[in-house]
């Protein structure tokens, strides 16, 4: 019996492990820190690296009228950024530069999740 109890908490442990999170979580974790994810704060604001995450939707929605083209998009950007692949106008190139590339820090699969988090979203 105590072999069964133990062996349902390592099961279950190692799914909470590896479960997946949700896209707003990852959108949060992933690109929150520049991105302006969340709640916004003056602390926030003041403190923002990039577009919020929003202004990037709508420019995706802007220029493409596919959806997987909007994704497509989103994750050949944040894993090969260039300036000539930007949707922003001048002042904000200026202001924000471009972004660094995440190859490495997030995959595909998740900026995909990503982008249809927040392309999906109405604002």
């Amino acid at each position: 019996m105590k072999k069964i109890v133990s062996l349902s908490l390592i099961v279950g442990a190692l799914c909470t492990m590896f479960a997946s999170e949700s896209p707003e979580e990852l959108a949060t974790k992933k690109c929150g820190e520049c991105h302006l994810m969340g709640a916004i704060t003056k602390e926030k604001l003041d403190n923002m690296k990039a577009p919020p995450y929003w202004a990037i939707a709508k420019k995706a929605r802007e220029r493409y009228e596919n959806e997987e083209d909007k994704i497509s998009y989103i994750i050949d950007y944040a894993l090969h950024p260039s300036e000539d692949k930007m949707l922003f106008p001048v002042d904000t190139k200026q202001k924000f530069g471009v972004m660094p590339s995440l190859e490495g820090k997030v995959t595909a699969e998740e900026i995909r999740k990503i982008s249809t988090y927040i392309l999906e979203k109405k604002f």
